[in-house]
């Protein structure tokens, strides 16, 4: 819809947000209009997380104003933001699995009497979702519900408590292509009731596809707001994210695998409650070859990565390594120093908050700076300080920073340089794009496929267009099992893929 002659209902004036030296968000002005569906884009760390936690209460601004309907207003916590109908759903749900739908969604809410109504909060739920078309049984256990269906969960959690502005960040990351559709569809239809949508990407296809207004953002300024119908093309509104030309493609030359560099064989993992997280996994990464194991969140790739990372055990199965084979006993000891890992979880499994970023840097690679017992320091501070550069990491205290005084995306380019740079023959990585700006992604693509001449690499992604654009072959995983592989030239099949990730195996 066109709302470029309407009022906005929420404002922003020279919002300014400090974390010690680093400016986050510097002087950002932002009108938000009801019923429309606002993009906000930038490279990491330019401030859109942080922008967005100011309006939902997260963090509190250092200088400027919000006015919501006219008023000036300041919110000291997300709870007292929801309270005045602003809301934010986070790329990682907050749910609580054992529990049912209508029991998360009620949680928190202000108790109206002593006693609990939850048939009373199940109709309501119905009814909200009828009218919005958020397909979901009250009654349902969350661990029993798909990626799509929790979304929406987290959606109507907001509605039921009344919040008109919706903030989304990154929400089609861990969704399937069909369930990518039934959301966008309830964004319009949402839009469409008069709820202002506001939502963070990196993906282009959905900007020039959803958005009524684009807002830009470039190392805590905001450069730009403009129309859809005011830019040509991706690689335009790319340029002006990343203020250089991006092409949005890899130039993938063909290369003949060579010998196999891991072999897994029946893999499983142990079981729990008579349920494992995979089973009868059998793989072969070969040298000069991306294989992508892609599929829905939750349905065992992680498990899998880990398990083969050597950082979770196994229940069976064996894996040759470097010309030799391992038990699922004696495979969590073996030698893995030419195995790169690059994890999704950059906080917790990728890297240690509390120590600065050469620290972060060298923390799989202390033989690569000892001599004998002692760690070369200031080696280890060269090669870091390059991978900053190299790898275009903001930090606010250069060398001296802290991981965890990163955004999320300058923390992964630290793991990625940290692991790529080791020379690996096996290179495992797990969503390694999540979080980047288009700048970045496209570096990272075309670092795997110069890598890929000389390793063998296994990458584990949701993103469709990633897999396409860098595969050789594609495994799809659904409940635990890899249902099909893929030829990525195989044109026919291709079309498969989205089927395969809802766990359809039909060929028809």
């Amino acid at each position: 819809m066109n709302t470029a002659t309407q009022l906005p209902i929420l404002q922003l004036k020279g919002i300014t947000k400090r974390f010690g030296k680093l400016i986050a968000n510097n002087k950002i002005t932002l009108d938000i209009h009801v019923g429309s569906i606002h993009a906000l884009l930038g490279e990491n760390g330019a401030g859109k997380s942080t922008l967005m936690s100011v309006i939902s209460g997260r963090y509190q601004p250092d200088e400027g104003e919000i006015i919501l309907k006219g008023e000036s207003i300041h919110f000291t916590s997300p709870a007292q933001a929801l309270s005045r109908g602003i809301g934010m759903v986070y790329q990682r749900f907050m749910l609580i699995e054992p529990m049912t739908v209508v029991e998360n969604i009620v949680l928190g809410t202000p108790a109206q009497s002593m006693i609990l109504d939850l048939d009373g909060a199940a109709a309501r739920i119905s009814q909200l979702s009828e009218q919005y078309g958020l397909a979901v049984d009250p009654q349902a256990r969350v661990a029993d519900l798909s990626m799509g269906e929790r979304q929406r969960v987290e959606i109507l959690k907001l509605l039921f408590r009344n919040a008109e502005i919706l903030i989304f960040d990154e929400p089609t990351a861990i969704l399937t292509p069909p369930e990518i559709t039934i959301f966008f569809a309830t964004l319009r239809k949402l839009a469409k009731r008069g709820h202002p949508i506001v939502f963070i990407t990196h993906k282009l296809d959905e900007v020039m596809d959803l958005a009524d207004r684009i807002s830009i953002m470039r190392r805590g300024k905001m450069i730009a707001h403009i129309l859809p119908d005011q830019v040509s093309s991706k690689r335009e509104l790319a340029r002006l994210m990343v203020g250089r030309e991006i092409v949005l493609q890899v130039d993938k030359k063909e290369i003949h695998p060579g010998k196999p560099i891991l072999t897994a064989r029946k893999l499983q993992a142990p079981s729990i409650d008579g349920r494992s997280a995979f089973q009868d996994i059998d793989l072969e990464i070969h040298q000069g070859e991306i294989l992508a194991i892609t599929g829905v969140a939750g349905n065992g790739q992680e498990a899998l990565v880990a398990a083969l990372a050597g950082l979770s055990p196994l229940g069976d199965g064996t894996i040759t390594w470097e010309e030799s084979t391992y038990t699922h006993q004696t495979w969590p000891r073996a030698e893995k120093s030419r195995m790169a890992y690059i994890p999704e979880d950059r906080h917790t499994t990728g890297t240690i908050g509390s120590l600065d970023l050469t620290e972060n840097y060298i923390l799989t690679r202390i033989k690569e700076f000892s001599n004998g017992p002692f760690l070369q320091f200031s080696k280890a501070r060269e090669y870091a300080g390059k991978a900053l550069d190299t790898y275009r990491v903001r930090t606010p205290n250069h060398l001296a920073t802290q991981a965890r005084q990163l955004s999320g995306g300058n923390l992964q380019k630290i793991i990625l340089a940290r692991e790529l740079e080791k020379s690996p023959t096996l290179i495992i990585a797990e969503q390694p794009t999540q979080g980047l700006d288009i700048g970045a992604t496209e570096e990272v693509w075309q670092t795997l496929i110069a890598q890929r001449e000389n390793a063998g690499i296994l990458l584990v992604s949701g993103d469709l267009k990633e897999v396409l654009s860098l595969a050789d072959r594609i495994a799809v995983m659904f409940r635990g099992r890899i249902l099909d592989i893929i030829s990525a030239s195989d044109t026919d099949e291709i079309g498969r893929i989205g089927l395969l990730m809802a766990g359809t195996t039909d060929k028809k």
